[in-house]
């Protein structure tokens, strides 16, 4: 992958409108599902993850739903591309 032509193209918009929500996983040991949403805009990809699952608090089950959206720009942003490039590859197939 071609790192700083991924930046410029990151910079000057040309992966915008790019969104995807990854399919939910569980880690097995606990009853908590994990969810990843992705979406580019303005040169940064916004990262939303999101955890869902039921507590018992002694009476009964309870549901809970915890949101972190992190922002991503920069070389942050190159390193996320190239952990899961194939939605940018299909955009700039040049460039990977």
């Amino acid at each position: 992958m071609k790192r700083e032509e991924v930046l410029a193209a990151l910079k000057a918009g040309e992966f915008d409108g790019i969104s995807h929500t990854y399919q939910p996983t569980s880690d097995g040991f606990s009853k908590n599902s994990y969810q990843t949403k992705m979406s580019v805009s303005y040169g940064t990809i916004e990262v939303t993850k999101i955890i869902t699952g039921k507590s018992f608090n002694g009476k009964e089950n309870e549901r809970f739903v915890d949101r972190d959206t992190e922002v991503l720009s920069d070389y942050k942003a190159v390193k996320f591309i190239e952990k899961r490039p194939y939605y940018f590859s299909q955009r700039r197939p040049d460039l990977f």
